[in-house]
């Protein structure tokens, strides 16, 4: 079965339109914001700037504050292979390190070992959207003399075509959205998410266990704020009394000091938003209120927080806690404090249970995690088509047409990736429980707690 009919209802026109194959082009029925079949039947000239689910192909917002976290930057090397130098010591024998100290001057002394760990990062993936099927004749016809503008900024969008291209990439960074966290390189077309880049199972090169790389993973096991039986640190048990603030606070910790042991990053200072705490909003309700009872409650109150939260003295800690960098709040982990990164795509497990990451992006100058793209401004010309292919947003997408007659199907792609250089400076938690009033909400509309979610019918 085509993999693309995942979460496609069975008996919808896009289950018909992809079993049928691509062939000829045919114009598609979905209304414009031009043209004969509008979509808006109203002549007003009033900004159309709907947030509603139904029309939130409109509201293009503004860029992800997640992904530009992330930082991208061109790239044209297609292969990154990283060795490093994992430890020096003494030469040793038998599990035991050999002494440095020599008596006779005219003595053997021991030499010298190293350690290696080498791994790669795999190709670029490869995201494409395409638009609708227009008929370029009408690309430019007005339904009346006073039409809706629909650029958030207010500009208004001058033709079907460029609406068009609009949705395409719009959609095309949804798929980037959750691919951030969920892809993996073994599915063609894919890069590898922090699901897979996040993990306590590095390699070198030749197979063999690398385990100086390897990230931090906590596995909750379905455990709330105050923590429980079946906890891992990387497969290994948690003690069941140990908090997730607890847990936090070590793995914290943890990162800190083998950021102590590089030299080139101990020369460094880290500054606010170097550290991040990713987590849906929901989930960081929680951890916000666990780190408030946390920091003040008495002992016997860990486990009920709302109780000491509902007093005003637990009131006035936890508003301070709000704000931040991202506008989610924060927390102060042996003084330094940490941001909280709201992000829902991919993170959401079930109705009280969700993931979350400890991101060290970057240690003062020197960046530690960043995404990269294929540079679209050297698409070459390719002899013989008509493909126009054009790059935009300083090479980040690619987009061209395919045409037949007067009928155009535009066509939007990026290549991106993400590159991990010190996966032991990031952490996931994985199934951490959180009840909360209403449940998730997702900004994913393809998951089951986005507003709309599929199967609900038709959102007009």
């Amino acid at each position: 079965m085509d993999p693309r009919l995942i979460s496609v209802k069975p008996n919808s026109d896009v289950v018909k339109r992809l079993t049928e194959g691509r062939g000829e082009l045919r114009l598609d029925t979905n209304a414009l914001p031009y043209g004969c079949n509008p979509l808006f039947s109203d002549c007003t000239d009033a900004d159309v700037l709907s947030l509603s689910p139904a029309l939130m192909g409109l509201s293009f917002r503004g860029a992800n504050q997640f992904l530009d976290w992330l930082g991208w930057q061109a790239s044209n090397e297609c292969y990154v292979r990283r060795d490093f130098i994992s430890y020096s010591r003494p030469e040793s024998s038998m599990e035991s390190c050999s002494p440095g100290y020599l008596a006779d001057p005219c003595g053997e002394d021991y030499g010298v070992e190293t350690g290696s760990c080498s791994f790669e990062l795999q190709d670029f993936g490869r995201l494409r959207r395409h638009g609708f099927t227009r008929d370029l004749t009408r690309d430019n016809m007005n339904y009346c003399v006073t039409r809706p503008r629909y650029r958030i900024d207010g500009s208004a969008i001058m033709s079907n075509t460029e609406y068009d291209m609009r949705i395409a990439t719009e959609v095309l960074f949804q798929d980037l959205k959750g691919l951030v966290i969920t892809g993996n390189h073994a599915t063609p077309g894919q890069f590898d998410g922090l699901d897979v880049l996040v993990n306590s199972d590095y390699k070198n090169i030749d197979g063999s266990d690398c385990p100086f790389m390897d990230s931090i993973v906590i596995d909750m096991n379905e455990n709330g704020m105050s923590g429980g039986a079946g906890e891992t640190w990387n497969g290994v048990a948690i003690d069941p009394t140990a908090g997730f603030i607890n847990i936090l606070q070590a793995v914290f910790r943890r990162i800190k000091r083998r950021i102590r042991w590089s030299p080139v990053l101990a020369a460094q200072r880290m500054a606010v938003g170097d550290m991040v705490l990713l987590a849906p909003e929901e989930l960081i309700g929680c951890i916000l209120d666990a780190f408030t009872c946390w920091s003040v409650c008495d002992i016997g109150e860990l486990d009920q927080p709302w109780v000491f939260i509902n007093s005003l003295e637990g009131r006035q800690f936890r508003t301070q806690l709000n704000g931040g960098m991202f506008g989610a709040g924060r927390i102060f982990l042996d003084g330094f404090e940490i941001p909280m990164l709201p992000y829902e795509w991919g993170m959401i497990n079930g109705y009280n249970l969700y993931d979350a990451f400890l991101l060290t992006g970057s240690v003062g100058n020197v960046k530690t995690l960043q995404g990269q793209y294929n540079d679209m401004t050297k698409m070459p010309t390719i002899p013989g088509t008509d493909k126009n292919y054009q790059s935009f947003d300083n090479g980040l997408l690619l987009t061209w047409s395919d045409n037949q007659g007067t009928c155009e199907q535009r066509h939007v792609e990026i290549d991106p990736r993400i590159i991990a250089w010190a996966p032991w400076a990031l952490a996931r938690f994985m199934d951490v429980s959180c009840t909360t009033i209403g449940g998730p909400l997702s900004e994913d509309p393809c998951d089951e707690y986005f507003p709309y979610p599929l199967g609900a019918g038709s959102p007009i």
